[in-house]
């Protein structure tokens, strides 16, 4: 009997990988989205970000002026503790952290955070879903968009079928579906929105939290 073969359209971590292997799985990696930093400019006086990506704060710690925006930033609220945990190392007050886009989107018109406080900066990839702006735009409320990163799905086409594949977001998935088919892979998606994408190809799918 052959092993089962998991390909994760993301390099996986080795703690990650062992478990896999650990369980009896053959497991292929590789890099579905690639993402470059942009040029931006950062906010010259006292506000509040949002972050949805861990590129879009990896963009945001390696800007050249990050010195001068930390002692002005009053807060943030993101998408995945690590994304979280990445921006508390800078010491920078998370205020909440949520599991997606639309959960932070109930928090953060909760009623529970001073928004008005000062303005809001959404750091973003130009691929960033809608929800956000568009919940801000409905409620009649400004939103400072920042383009700090770019998206670039990376095509690779395989020559064989496997048991299972990770997807970790929607660009990851048009990636890989570009060149190859689902067929009847069993996927596991990281996030809902991941999922959404997923469930264009395919019924066989769980949804996860994290990876």
């Amino acid at each position: 009997m052959s092993t089962p073969t998991i390909l994760s359209t993301k390099a996986l971590q080795p703690a990650q990988r062992s478990r896999l292997l650990a369980a009896g799985f053959s497991v292929q990696s590789y890099n579905a989205v690639a993402a470059e930093a942009l040029t931006f400019d950062m906010p010259a006086a006292p506000f509040q970000g949002i972050f949805t990506s861990q590129n879009a704060v990896a963009a945001f710690l390696s800007h050249e002026h990050l010195s001068t925006a930390l002692p002005i930033l009053e807060g943030v609220y993101c998408v995945g503790e690590r994304s979280a945990q990445k921006l508390r190392k800078k010491g920078v007050l998370v205020h909440a952290v949520a599991d997606s886009a639309a959960d932070l989107e109930k928090i953060l018109f909760s009623g529970r955070y001073a928004l008005e406080s000062s303005p809001l900066y959404y750091f973003c990839g130009n691929r960033h879903l809608p929800t956000l702006p568009n919940a801000f735009k409905a409620a009649k409320r400004p939103l400072n968009i920042r383009i700090v990163y770019e998206t670039n799905g990376v095509e690779k086409a395989f020559d064989r079928p496997f048991e299972a594949l990770f997807f970790f977001s929607p660009s990851g998935v048009a990636a890989f579906t570009e060149n190859n088919k689902i067929g009847d892979a069993f996927v596991v998606a990281i996030g809902p929105t991941t999922a959404q994408a997923v469930a264009a190809h395919t019924k066989q799918y769980v949804v996860a939290k994290k990876p």
